[in-house]
């Protein structure tokens, strides 16, 4: 009996079989793991853009002498002028001129955007919470120097949350939330 070696038929189709089911296994998720991610970095932005709000506001970085702090403004409606159905939020200057106003941004006042963030592709601003009650817009804004924050222009006892979700499933959120002594929380 001679000794050959080398694979049988039943052999080579197993092993193709099993590598088609495991890429189909790994090539399956590949789009909603890309959108966890998208939604996972987001997240992680808007948390890191409040505390820059706040670090703008305790170094003192005034653009002029009517300068009383700095904050972020949200928004659950899309704005299809700027960028095609894509969800943004600002980081404004909050400018008066006694720095006694209500702190707050007014889209119509004196507030100047510093910069206009806007989501991901497929990641939107999904609910926005005051308290647990769910609004259209909020503010934060910080006020030097400690920084005092102002959540919807009152400086205690609330909390905001801004909730960001997937496009196409919005049970897959991230939830930034932010109180009054300035502490940011991202929960799942």
């Amino acid at each position: 009996m001679k000794n050959t070696k080398g694979f049988t038929l039943i052999e080579l189709l197993v092993i193709i079989s099993i590598v088609f089911l495991m890429s189909v296994a790994v090539f399956s998720n590949y789009g909603k793991n890309n959108e966890i991610f998208a939604l996972e970095r987001t997240s992680q932005k808007l948390a890191q853009d409040v505390r820059r709000g706040q670090e703008m506001s305790i170094s003192g970085l005034v653009g002029s002498a009517t300068t009383c702090g700095y904050g972020l403004f949200f928004n659950n409606v899309t704005e299809s002028s700027a960028v095609a159905n894509q969800y943004k939020y600002i980081i404004y200057e909050e400018k008066d001129a006694d720095c006694n106003a209500a702190v707050r941004y007014w889209q119509e006042g004196t507030d100047a955007v510093k910069e206009t963030i806007y989501l991901e592709t497929g990641i939107k601003i999904c609910d926005i919470l005051s308290d647990g009650v769910t609004i259209v817009s909020r503010s934060i804004s910080f006020e030097p120097p400690n920084p005092l924050t102002y959540i919807g222009g009152i400086s205690s006892g609330h909390t905001a949350a801004i909730v960001l979700c997937v496009e196409n499933d919005t049970s897959i959120t991230r939830t930034i939330t932010i109180n009054n002594a300035g502490m940011v929380q991202l929960t799942k």
